[in-house]
């Protein structure tokens, strides 16, 4: 048996889409917290709307509601807890078991990425079958949040969404792995000031009607490849700040 020494270990690094995979599978250790619990607790909140708006139909002698249920946005929200809790549980993980923070944030990235594109073409699959079903005949609009989008439109804008809602998981989660409690007193204090000296700005300067204007002018799809913007500062932010944390930080 041939022993090991330092001369014939291998010394050349793992290729860089093995060491991003395996990222990616550290987060997948429990896949229900990703995949499983979202999908049934979504499917859930589907059935008890679809209980409910039957209800109402049958009280009312078959009139059906009028416009977006809403309910969809459960998994948006979820992405956002999803991407805090992933970044706050693996970061410190990962880093021990040797993997570099560029190495993980590409992976974290990569996967929050697919599960995002998973979702949005699950969401807008199952619009095009609430449209089949014309909304069940008593008006859920469930998953259909736009009934003049396409399936391509739905899955854009959907894909849209989780990518913003992960990217500001990240970057808060990435805040208080480096600094704790006292960042995040900062950071939502911060985010609080900044919120209020926009709006006061804004209203000082009598630009609302723009603001407005601009929305309407750029319509849904417009309007949210802006947040492309929000996603891009908010993955820079969490690369720069996890950047210098350590695990002793966490």
């Amino acid at each position: 048996m041939t022993a090991l020494t330092a001369d014939t270990l291998p010394t050349t690094a793992r290729p860089l889409g093995r060491r991003i995979s395996t990222i990616m599978l550290l987060q997948l250790t429990n896949p229900m917290t990703l995949v499983g619990w979202p999908l049934m607790i979504l499917g859930f909140i589907y059935v008890l709307n679809l209980a409910i708006y039957s209800l109402i139909s049958t009280a009312t002698s078959g009139a059906s509601a009028v416009g977006v249920n809403g309910g969809v946005g459960f998994i948006w929200v979820y992405t956002l807890v999803m991407a805090v809790q992933s970044v706050n549980q693996t970061f410190p993980l990962a880093l021990g078991f040797g993997a570099t923070r560029r190495d993980y944030l590409l992976g974290t990235g990569a996967l929050f990425t697919l599960l995002s594109a998973g979702y949005a073409a699950l969401i807008a699959t199952l619009a095009m079958a609430e449209r089949a079903v014309d909304y069940w005949g008593i008006g859920l609009r469930f998953f259909d949040t736009s009934p003049d989008f396409s399936w391509l439109e739905l899955f854009l804008g959907s894909l849209l969404i989780l990518l913003l809602f992960a990217s500001i998981g990240a970057a808060t989660a990435s805040v208080y792995v480096r600094w704790k409690a006292t960042g995040m007193y900062v950071f939502w204090a911060g985010l609080v000031i900044l919120v209020v000296a926009a709006g006061f700005v804004l209203t000082w300067t009598d630009s609302w009607a723009a603001v407005g204007e601009f929305f309407v002018t750029a319509g849904v799809l417009g309007t949210l490849a802006w947040s492309l913007v929000i996603t891009a500062l908010s993955s820079l932010a969490a690369y720069l700040i996890l950047r210098r944390a350590t695990p002793t930080n966490t």
